[in-house]
């Protein structure tokens, strides 16, 4: 009698395992773990956890709102040739670092390689009519400018139309209204080198512009710059 007793139980929504102790639980379909209460999930202990679907998800009882959401790890639907094991690094590493891989999959913290002596590029668009001036962006401290090149993309129909870059003060500090010509025709492009020393604080730069009369023109202002290590 007592052995059927237990064998009824499977016949219910839950089936508790051993005298107060974690109920299995059927849930549309879905299999829980839950406590004695029959709703409060219960932790799993096992060895190895095998799963044959393609992702497994962090918070599933998410509400999907605020702050609470769901996490889903999943893998590639397409292109891998071999199975991939990923070996973790053995502490939390240090603010900054990132993950690489030893090319095996065991994981390593390491710094980041820094970007500051790469040469960056920043592009202002100029149409014709544009109020002056134009803000730019804001040059970091101790950069320093290589280049500034304008390329003319519709040529500006004003009797005379300028324009220069620099700072407010210094209007033509790394190029002067007379190294350009926005009367050009398209695809014209203007440079020069300023060879100016790097300064100890940021810049905010400027494009100062007079139309002329222009009632059309389009140009692309391209600084080229670094910090130097």
């Amino acid at each position: 009698m007592g052995l059927f007793a237990d064998l009824l139980g499977t016949v219910k929504s839950t089936f508790q395992i051993g005298i107060g102790g974690v109920k299995l639980k059927n849930n549309a379909v879905t299999l829980e773990v839950v406590a004695v209460n029959g709703t409060t999930p219960a932790p799993i202990t096992t060895s190895l956890v095998n799963i044959t679907g393609e992702s497994f998800v962090l918070n599933s009882d998410a509400a999907e709102a605020t702050a609470d959401w769901k996490i889903t790890f999943q893998r590639p639907a397409a292109g891998m040739t071999a199975s991939v094991t990923y070996t973790f690094p053995v502490d939390n590493g240090s603010p900054g670092q990132v993950l690489q891989t030893d090319g095996d999959g065991v994981l390593s913290w390491a710094s980041a390689s820094s970007t500051d002596a790469c040469v960056k590029v920043d592009s202002t668009s100029l149409a014709f009519g544009a109020s002056s001036p134009v803000a730019m962006f804001t040059l970091p401290a101790n950069a320093v400018v290589h280049k500034v090149q304008v390329v003319i993309d519709t040529a500006f129909d004003g009797t005379a139309p300028t324009m220069s870059v620099g700072v407010a003060g210094t209007t033509s500090k790394y190029m002067g209204t007379g190294d350009v010509n926005l009367k050009g025709t398209a695809e014209d492009v203007y440079e020069v080198t300023p060879g100016k020393i790097a300064v100890g604080t940021t810049e905010a730069l400027i494009l100062t512009y007079a139309a002329d009369g222009s009632s059309a023109g389009a140009a692309r202002v391209l600084v080229f710059y670094s910090i130097p290590t």
